[in-house]
């Protein structure tokens, strides 16, 4: 633990000591501003519109939050430091994780001045806000694991930052395209069915296709928090793909590692 806290320390740190730390928040905290002031303007204070609204963006921020977490070093040489240090890959991966993941819930948690102010000012605060603000920080867990297996794959941060805004960009966009891609599949097997498939079993099939896609896009996952409704299931989900992500950011990471042995 003391060496995941040592990583996280440096890497935390890092981002304060350049600008892209004070910049992303700057960015992050203009957008939910003008949401918010817009909602002020017209009367209509809207906090989960407003994380709805930065939400849309995060295929973006969060990118440009990750793009260094491994790349950097690996430009720059300082990943042979890391890998001759007695912390394990996983410890390292963990500290680099948890330190992108920390700014991450920096940012969202400058927007809990609004919520202060929509108190002051006797707004609506119940329990589909704190249900869009659990799902926002639960789909940043998400993303920012995407992120640090992004740029775990270059050195490059542009490229990386490309590698993780596309893969988040196609999971966003699953629900557009499942139904495509459902009846595609429909078509191949009414087309090849080898097997004497009634139209019924084959429309249930692409019916299948589509709803394993829309299952795969972690938007979907916070409907119901947002309407209030807390489940343990879409947490279990986050968290999953999360550790899926770190998983294989690890495997990386240790296959260059013991191939500079």
């Amino acid at each position: 633990m003391t060496r995941i806290q040592a990583v996280f320390k440096r890497e935390l740190a890092a981002y304060f000591r350049s600008p892209i730390g004070y910049v992303l928040f700057a960015i992050f905290m203009t957008i939910s501003g003008l949401y918010f002031a817009s909602g002020i303007l017209y009367a209509n204070i809207d906090l989960v519109g407003e994380l709805n609204f930065i939400q849309s963006f995060l295929f973006i921020i969060v990118p440009v939050l990750t793009m260094r977490t491994f790349s950097e070093d690996r430009k720059n040489g300082t990943e042979v430091l890391l890998f001759t240090s007695p912390a394990s890959s996983l410890e390292i991966v963990l500290g680099k994780y948890f330190a992108a993941l920390s700014l991450f819930l920096i940012m969202t948690a400058g927007t809990l001045s609004h919520l202060v102010i929509t108190a002051l000012y006797d707004g609506l605060i119940d329990a589909s806000v704190w249900g869009a603000y659990i799902g926002f920080i639960f789909l940043g867990v998400a993303y920012v694991s995407i992120g640090c297996f992004a740029s775990a794959l270059t050195e490059n941060q542009i490229i990386a930052a490309v590698i993780s805004f596309v893969i988040m960009l196609v999971m966003m966009l699953l629900n557009f395209v499942s139904s495509m891609l459902g009846s595609v599949a429909s078509t191949l097997i009414s087309k090849i069915n080898l097997f004497g498939l009634s139209d019924v079993q084959i429309g249930s099939a692409g019916s299948a296709v589509t709803k394993a896609l829309q299952w795969l896009n972690p938007t979907t996952r916070i409907s119901n928090f947002v309407n209030g409704i807390f489940e343990l299931s879409p947490i279990l989900f986050f968290v999953s793909m999360a550790a899926v992500f770190i998983y294989l950011t690890n495997r990386i990471i240790e296959k260059r590692r013991w191939s500079q042995r």
